[in-house]
């Protein structure tokens, strides 16, 4: 199940210090990534990486949609854009693709901030359903 409290703290510590937001990411066991307002892959953190099975370099500047499984692409495109546009609070589950093709239920939990890098992003928590 995953941690409300600490998905709260992490969006506030953003939200006061969002140069840092790398730094602020990478303290917890929580998957963590940040897209920009198209989709985008901005960052994440080591457990989010870990979850997939990729490396850095091989999400960032990519598109989130890279993870989601084919048919609930447009689906999770238009909650994504629709979340950047009403910046409305969700915690929901669902399934990711790993780089190795498998299928990952997930927790997640999703924050808005217009700090990092003074543009619109989106916060999403993911948490490995067990």
């Amino acid at each position: 199940m995953m941690n409300l409290a600490e998905t709260q703290r992490i969006k506030d510590a953003i939200e006061q210090n969002p140069e840092s937001f790398e730094t602020i990411i990478e303290a917890t066991n929580i998957g963590i990534c940040v897209t920009n307002e198209e989709g985008i892959y901005v960052g994440m953190n080591t457990a989010y990486l870990k979850l997939l099975g990729y490396q850095r370099n091989e999400m960032v500047g990519k598109n989130f949609l890279m993870v989601v499984p084919t048919q609930q692409q447009l689906e999770l495109k238009q909650l994504h854009d629709d979340f950047i546009t009403m910046q409305v609070e969700m915690f929901d589950k669902f399934a990711i693709v790993g780089k190795d093709g498998k299928l990952i239920y997930i927790d997640v939990d999703a924050g808005f901030s217009d700090k990092i890098h003074h543009a619109a992003h989106k916060l999403t928590f993911v948490q490995k359903v067990v």
